[in-house]
C-alpha cells in the first residue's frame, strides 16, 4: 500500500517563487503513478503546490492485492480541481515583482476598510430566542452568481469570515456559499479569531460594537470581491493558511486510511465466505449478497460508535444509561446518579429522520452485549399484541445470549434483552391502546426499553412524559460528516471536493442517509461532484420538508425574500408553496403576527400604519375568498388566489424583522369560546321565550344585564333572605339553576361576576342550591313536532306545520280529522313525556299469583 505522507511531502516550508496575484497558474496538473513515485526522492514542493499540481492515480495495484477476490482501490479522487479561469480585476492586475510571498494580511491591507459610522444599523430589534435557528431557508442555496470575479482554488483558505447585514447584490446564503466555496470558514458571531467582517445595511448593533472592541477588519461587498480576486491559491502564506492546509492533509490521510480498512474488511469477509462454501458451513443471508450489489446505506453503515457522525454527547448519555441499567435495577431505580438517568427504566431517543438514532441504539446494545428485540411502525402494535408479544420479554432472558454467556466483558449482558421500539410516534389508529400500554411498560419493565421517535412534542407522546429519559439527537454539521463522505468517495473511486460537502448537507438538511443515497445515484452517471455541477445536483436532490406553522410565518414575514435579490431566488411560486405546507394555519398565523414586524420593504413616503392598513384590507379579501372555498360551492380551485390574498400579499406589505416571538393564532380559542357562548345564549333564549318577545341579540344586550342585577345583587345585600325572591324571578322566566350559572359567565370588563360571586358566603350558596332542588319549577314545554326524532315511519309521515299560513281557500278541518291527526302522533318519542314502565314477566306473574291468592282468601 502507498504511504500518503510521502505523497503530501514534508511539512517544511521552502522558499516560493513569486507569481502574480489574481491569475491562475499556468502549470498543468501532473498525474503521478504511485508505484513509480515510491522509488524516487520525496518532492521538495510545498504541500499546497503538491495538492494543486498532482492527482493521485493508483490504477496499478500491488501483486498481493491482485490475488484477492475483491478489487482494491484503483484510482483516488483528485484532491484539488484544476484552477478555473480568473477574470482580471483592475485593482489587483499588477503586483510587486519582489520575491517575497503574499499573505492574506497583505491583501487585506490593500482593501479599504469600511467606515462603521456610515453603516445603517437595525433599531429596537430584540433577539428572538424561540425562533433562533428555525428560519430553515435563511441559508438557502443560491443560484449562480453572475458578474462576480472568480478566484484561485481555495484562495480564502485559513480565513474566518462573518457576514452581517443586507448586501447590495448578494443574498446572505449566496455570499456565505461563495466564501465556503473558496475554503473560508464562515461563522455567525465575531470573535478574536475572525479575520474579516463583510458588512451590509441594517447590520446588528452588537456586532458593530464587537468589531470596534476587537478591531476586526470590516469591508463591504466590493471589498469582498477584491478579496476573492486578489488572494493567491491555497490562501497564500501565513500561519492560519498553513494550519488549514495541514488540517486538510490530515482529513485526506484519515479518509484514505479508513478506505483501506474498508477494503481489508471486505477482503476478509470474502475469504470467510469462500471458506464456508468449501466446508459446507452455514452462510448468512446478508453475506450471500455481493458487496457491489449492496445499498450504500447498508454497505457503509457504522460498525462501531466511533463511526457515528455527530451527537457524541447523546450517544455517551445513552451508553451510560444502558451500562448502569442493571445497577439501577438493583437499587430499585431510586438512585438518580450524576446525570439523573438512574431513575428511568426506559429511554426515549428523538430527532429528525436519517441522522443515526436507530443505528446508535443498535451499536450501543451490541457493544454492551445485549440481545436485541425490535419492533417498528411496520408491525401492528396494539395493546393486545403488545401484551402478547413484548410483555413476555419484559421479565425473561435471551436463550441465545444464555448459551453464549461467559466472563468476557462484551458478553456479560448476553442473557438480557434490550427492547427497541422504533417510530413510536407512527403508532396510528390501528394500534389501539398501544401508546398507553407502552407507557405502562416504561413504568414497570424489568428489561431495558429504548423508544425512538421523530417528533417528541406530539400530543400522542404525552403519556411518555416523566417516565422516560429523553435524549435528543440533532442534525450533525458538515464537519462531523465530511470525513465519512470522503472515505466513501475514495473507496468508490469518484471525486468529491471537500468544499461542496457543506452544500450537500444543506441540500438534504442534515439527513446522512439521503446524502449517501445521493452519492450512490450520482456515481452511476458521473465520477465528479464539484462546484461546476453542485447547483444542478442541489436543485435535483433538495429535500422538501413541510414546515411547521411557526416556521412558515417566520419565513413569510422575513423581509429578505421580498427584496430585489431575494425575489429572484425565492419566487412567488416558492412563497405560495409555503402556504400549501399548511394552508389551514398559514393565514391564521399571518393574521396573528403581521402587526409584530418592523417593515423593511416600505415604499418611499409610506408609513408603517399605511402598510398595516393595506395588509388588513387584503386579509379581508382573503376571508371572502375562503368563504367561497369552504361553502357548499366547494371552489377549491381558488386556493392559489387565497394563498396570495391571505398570506403572501399581506406579508409582503409589512415584512421585515420580527420585533418579538412568533405567537400561535388566538383565533382558534376565541372561535371556540364564541361557539360556546352562542350555544348557551340560544338555550337561555329558548327557556325565556315564553315570557319575552325578543331575539338572541336583544336578550344579550337588554335582558342579561337586568338578570344580573335581579339574580346576583340581592345575595350581597340581603343574604339568605334573597333566596326566595331570586327563585321566584327564575321561575317567572323559566330559568334553571344551570341558566343562572350561564348568565353569570357572559359579562366582561368591569361587569365580570367571578369576583362578586366569591364574596357570597358559602352558607348562602349551599342554601340556595338546597332550596332550589327541593322545589318544583315550571319547565318550558317543547313543541311535539320539534322533539320527535327523525327516524321511523312516523317521522316520514309527519306533515309540515302550517299554523302561521293563512289561506282563504282553506276549509276548517273537521273534529274527527283533528283527532285522527293527533292520534297519529307517536308520543313515545316525545322527550318530555315519561311513560310508565311495563312490568317484567316475573313481576306480572307475581302480581297474578297474589291476585289469585286474594280471591281464594275471600272465597
Amino acid at each position: 500500500m502507498v504511504n500518503i505522507s510521502d505523497f503530501f511531502g514534508k511539512n517544511k516550508k521552502p522558499a516560493r517563487s513569486s507569481r502574480p496575484i489574481g491569475k491562475a497558474r499556468a502549470s498543468k496538473p501532473e498525474v503521478i503513478d504511485l508505484d513509480e513515485e515510491s522509488d524516487k526522492e520525496p518532492s521538495h514542493e510545498t504541500p499546497k503546490k503538491a495538492l494543486a499540481n498532482k492527482i493521485i492515480d493508483i490504477s496499478e495495484t500491488p501483486e498481493s492485492d491482485k490475488k484477492l477476490p475483491i478489487p482494491s482501490i484503483k484510482k483516488a479522487p483528485s484532491l484539488v480541481t484544476k484552477p478555473p479561469s480568473v477574470k482580471k480585476n483592475q485593482a489587483f492586475a499588477k503586483t510587486s515583482d519582489s520575491n517575497t510571498d503574499v499573505t492574506a494580511q497583505d491583501v487585506l491591507d490593500k482593501i479599504p476598510s469600511l467606515d462603521l459610522s456610515s453603516v445603517h444599523v437595525k433599531e429596537n430589534v430584540k433577539f428572538d430566542f424561540k425562533n433562533a435557528g428555525t428560519n430553515v431557508d435563511s441559508d438557502a442555496i443560491a443560484s449562480e452568481v453572475s458578474d462576480f470575479p472568480e478566484g484561485q482554488p481555495n484562495c480564502l483558505l485559513g480565513l474566518t469570515i462573518v457576514f452581517t447585514g443586507v448586501l447590495p447584490t448578494l443574498e446572505r446564503g449566496a455570499s456565505e456559499a461563495l466564501a465556503k466555496r473558496y475554503g473560508a470558514r464562515v461563522t455567525k458571531s465575531i470573535s478574536s479569531k475572525t479575520s474579516v467582517v463583510v458588512l451590509g445595511d441594517e447590520a446588528g448593533p452588537k456586532k458593530l460594537e464587537k468589531i470596534k472592541q476587537l478591531k476586526v477588519k470590516a469591508i463591504d461587498e466590493e471589498g469582498f470581491k477584491q478579496l476573492i480576486a486578489g488572494m493567491p491559491a491555497d490562501g497564500g502564506d501565513g500561519e492560519a493558511a498553513e494550519k488549514a492546509r495541514q488540517k486538510l492533509e490530515e482529513q485526506h490521510h484519515a479518509a484514505a486510511k479508513e478506505a483501506q480498512l474498508l477494503v481489508k474488511k471486505e477482503e476478509e469477509r470474502a475469504k470467510k465466505l469462500a471458506a464456508s462454501r468449501v466446508t459446507g458451513g452455514h452462510v448468512k443471508k446478508d453475506d450471500m449478497i455481493r458487496e457491489e450489489d449492496k445499498l450504500w446505506t447498508v454497505k457503509y453503515a457504522p460498525t462501531n460508535l466511533q463511526q457515528v457522525c455527530g451527537n457524541r454527547g447523546s450517544v455517551t448519555k445513552l451508553t451510560n444509561w444502558l451500562a448502569n441499567w442493571e445497577n439501577s435495577k438493583k437499587g430499585g431505580f431510586k438512585n438518580a446518579g450524576r446525570d439523573g438517568s438512574g431513575v428511568f427504566r426506559a429511554a426515549m431517543i428523538y430527532g429528525p429522520p436519517g441522522i443515526g438514532k436507530t443505528t446508535a441504539a443498535h451499536l450501543i446494545a451490541k457493544e454492551l452485549g445485549y440481545d436485541i428485540l425490535e419492533q417498528n411502525a411496520s408491525d401492528v402494535r396494539s395493546k393486545t399484541l403488545l401484551n402478547a408479544g413484548v410483555r413476555n420479554a419484559l421479565d425473561n432472558m435471551s436463550v441465545i445470549g444464555y448459551f453464549k454467556h461467559n466472563a468476557e466483558p462484551q458478553n456479560l449482558n448476553g442473557k438480557h434483552f434490550v427492547i427497541i421500539m422504533d417510530e413510536v410516534d407512527g403508532m396510528s389508529g390501528g394500534d389501539r391502546g398501544g401508546v398507553g400500554q407502552l407507557a405502562q411498560f416504561c413504568r414497570k419493565t424489568s428489561t431495558p426499553l429504548i423508544l425512538i421517535c421523530n417528533e417528541r412534542n406530539l400530543p400522542k407522546m404525552r403519556p411518555f412524559d416523566r417516565v422516560c429519559l429523553d435524549i435528543q439527537f440533532r442534525r450533525p454539521d458538515a464537519n462531523s460528516i465530511k470525513s465519512r463522505l470522503m472515505t466513501i468517495a475514495i473507496r468508490e473511486k469518484f471525486k468529491l471536493e471537500p468544499n461542496v460537502i457543506d452544500r450537500l448537507i444543506q441540500t438534504t438538511r442534515g439527513d446522512i442517509r439521503q446524502v449517501i443515497n445521493l452519492l450512490s445515484t450520482i456515481s452511476t452517471t458521473t465520477k465528479c461532484i464539484d462546484h461546476e455541477n453542485i447547483n444542478e445536483i442541489s436543485k435535483a436532490w433538495e429535500k422538501n420538508i413541510a414546515l411547521k406553522p411557526f416556521d412558515i410565518a417566520h419565513k413569510m414575514l422575513d423581509g429578505q425574500i421580498y427584496s430585489e435579490v431575494g425575489s429572484r431566488n425565492f419566487t412567488l411560486n416558492d412563497k405560495i408553496a409555503l402556504y400549501f405546507d399548511d394552508f389551514d394555519f398559514t393565514p391564521l398565523m399571518i393574521q396573528e403576527n403581521y402587526l409584530s414586524t418592523r417593515p423593511s420593504v416600505l415604499k418611499p413616503g409610506q408609513t408603517h400604519l399605511q402598510a398595516v392598513a393595506e395588509a388588513a384590507d387584503c386579509i379581508s379579501l382573503g376571508d371572502m375568498v375562503e368563504r367561497k372555498i369552504r361553502s357548499s360551492e366547494q371552489l377549491w380551485s381558488l386556493l392559489p388566489l387565497h394563498a396570495v390574498l391571505s398570506s403572501v400579499y399581506p406579508a409582503s406589505k409589512v415584512a421585515g424583522h420580527m420585533a418579538g416571538r412568533i405567537n400561535f393564532t388566538s383565533w382558534l380559542g376565541q372561535n371556540s369560546k364564541s361557539s360556546k357562548y352562542y350555544r348557551l345564549l340560544q338555550e337561555i333564549h329558548y327557556h325565556t321565550r315564553l315570557s319575552t318577545s325578543t331575539d338572541k341579540i336583544g336578550l344579550r344586550l337588554d335582558y342579561l344585564p337586568t338578570f344580573r342585577k335581579r339574580l346576583l345583587d340581592p345575595f350581597l345585600k340581603q343574604g339568605p333572605d334573597a333566596i326566595s325572591s331570586i327563585i321566584e324571578v327564575m321561575d317567572d322566566y323559566y330559568l334553571t339553576k344551570e341558566d343562572w350559572d350561564s348568565i353569570m359567565e357572559f359579562f366582561v370588563g368591569p361587569d365580570v361576576t367571578a369576583a362578586v360571586i366569591k364574596k357570597i358566603p358559602a352558607a348562602v350558596k349551599s342554601g340556595f342550591t338546597r332550596k332550589y332542588n327541593s322545589m318544583t319549577h315550571p319547565v318550558a314545554i317543547y313543541r311535539t313536532g320539534a322533539t320527535i326524532g327523525s327516524g321511523g315511519a312516523t317521522a316520514s309521515n309527519s306533515t309540515p306545520d302550517f299554523e302561521d299560513v293563512v289561506d282563504a281557500d282553506d276549509k276548517p278541518v273537521p273534529a274527527d280529522d283533528e283527532e285522527a291527526q293527533d292520534s297519529g302522533t307517536d308520543l313515545k318519542k316525545d322527550k318530555l313525556i315519561k311513560q310508565k314502565a311495563k312490568p317484567t314477566k316475573r313481576k306480572a306473574a307475581t302480581s297474578k299469583a297474589s291476585a289469585a291468592k286474594k280471591r281464594k282468601t275471600k272465597a
